[in-house]
């Protein structure tokens, strides 16, 4: 059977477009009416931020040195996290250790015939001989340590001899009990048996502690950086004494990090402004917003002025802070002999107090408790650079409008206890703010 179509004009089929045209240009000139409508309701008496071409332009202004009432460094708490490298070796008096801990081991043996240790170098820094005479082994005495104990203090899963880690927290292995190894960057570390049979057989499975007593310091990979350079250690063992045969092991690390000693004081520097992440040390400074910076920029701008009858923090809270940001400017004092970058967040201060008593140093100036931080911003800078920028929009836009009672900033690393940099600036800071006043109809 055929079935035959009815033939469709050329006439009907443009009939057809034009109406679908129609339709269209209909909604798209509905859609533009009600988007004018919704700007000029927004736009009538806009009380924040500019008014378009016509509205006020941003003004630039600067909080000087002069504004600056305190200005702190001062000693943080030790809070260890992890990291991608381990940093052992000595800088500036400081000295860090690393400590590993292996845990996925063998619940007997019979014999072990060999234990080695494995470590993957990321960066050198005067440290250029790798031995049993640069390098130093010792054992953990009767810690069970976490990597996940974030504050180090004594407590129900790290329990120091002092509140932290110290000298009395290790026995030093005699040299016969470990021989080292070094083949351009990896290090193999000889383990006398009876290390692992302990860690096996033994009440705690400690782990062990990597240091140097000599000058310089390297820099290796953690089990946090990749699978391939994780420390890890390989052991030949039998299970039963009817083994013929010596089963090899190879594990990964199950704890990895660096830690330091520290003497438990937390010491202040009045009118000094430096980071550092090692030994964690802060910047606290409080300094003036006077109104008046906001104010007697806008006695006429774009031929609209203020009406009398708007209450001065009425007006505050309407201003838009485009930008602000304070300026550290670099004395020369890096301290930091590799690359490296320096990451630095702002915190507001939240407490009535701080501890600026230079006779009580049991306690830092301020505790992290002290302090908030809204995930304001973080600045970073790789300490080539003549100056560092901090992003502190939000910090003034917060003081102006009332939200924040102005107690003071707190400027930390976020890498602290990862690295030996330690940066000092002068003690001159400025404040630079971009700002719009808002825009009010006469």
């Amino acid at each position: 059977m055929t079935i035959y179509t009815a033939p469709t004009s050329t006439t009907n089929i443009l009939n057809k477009k034009g109406v679908l045209m129609n339709i269209g240009i209909r909604i798209v000139g509905f859609i533009m009416i009600i988007s004018l409508i919704v700007v000029g309701c927004t736009q009538k008496d806009n009380v924040v931020g500019t008014n378009g071409p016509g509205g006020p332009s941003p003004i630039n202004t600067t909080i000087d040195q002069t504004n600056f009432t305190q200005k702190y460094s001062y000693e943080d708490s030790c809070a260890f996290s992890n990291s991608n490298t381990i940093v052992v070796g000595n800088y500036n008096e400081e000295t860090s250790y690393g400590l590993l801990r292996f845990t996925s081991l063998p619940d007997s043996f019979y014999e072990i015939s060999s234990v080695n240790l494995s470590l993957e170098i990321s960066k050198r820094n005067n440290f250029d001989v790798v031995d049993n005479t640069t390098l130093k082994l010792a054992k953990i005495n009767n810690v069970e340590f976490y990597e996940n104990a974030t504050w180090w203090v004594s407590s129900d899963s790290t329990q120091w001899s002092g509140e932290h880690f110290s000298d009395a927290d290790y026995t030093e292995l005699l040299p016969e009990e470990f021989g080292v190894e070094c083949n351009e960057d990896s290090i193999n570390i000889t383990l006398d048996t009876q290390v692992l049979a302990e860690w096996i057989d033994g009440e705690l499975n400690t782990g062990i502690v990597i240091y140097s007593e000599t000058d310089g310091f390297m820099e290796i990979y953690a089990s946090e950086y990749s699978t391939d350079e994780n420390p890890t250690l390989t052991f030949e063992y039998k299970i039963t004494e009817a083994d013929t045969l010596y089963t090899t092991e190879t594990i990964q690390t199950c704890y990895d990090c660096m830690i330091f000693e520290t003497d438990n004081v937390y010491e202040k520097w009045e009118d000094e402004l430096k980071i550092s992440n090692i030994q964690p040390i802060n910047i606290y400074t409080k300094f003036n917003v006077p109104d008046s910076l906001f104010l007697k920029n806008y006695t006429v701008v774009d031929s609209m002025v203020m009406p009398d009858e708007i209450p001065v923090e009425i007006f505050l809270q309407r201003i838009t802070i485009n930008k602000a940001e304070l300026i550290l400017n670099n004395d020369g004092t890096n301290a930091y002999p590799i690359s490296g970058s320096t990451y630095l967040n702002p915190y507001f201060v939240v407490s009535d107090t701080i501890n600026i008593d230079s006779a009580n140093l049991d306690i830092p100036l301020l505790s992290f408790e002290d302090v908030d931080d809204l995930y304001i911003s973080s600045s970073t800078d790789t300490l080539q650079t003549d100056q560092i920028v901090i992003d502190v929009t939000k910090i003034i836009q917060y003081y102006i409008s009332g939200e924040y009672d102005n107690k003071g900033i707190v400027l930390r690393s976020l890498n602290v206890n990862d690295d030996f940099i330690h940066t000092e600036f002068d003690i001159e800071p400025e404040i630079r703010i971009t700002f719009t006043p808002p825009y009010i109809e006469e």
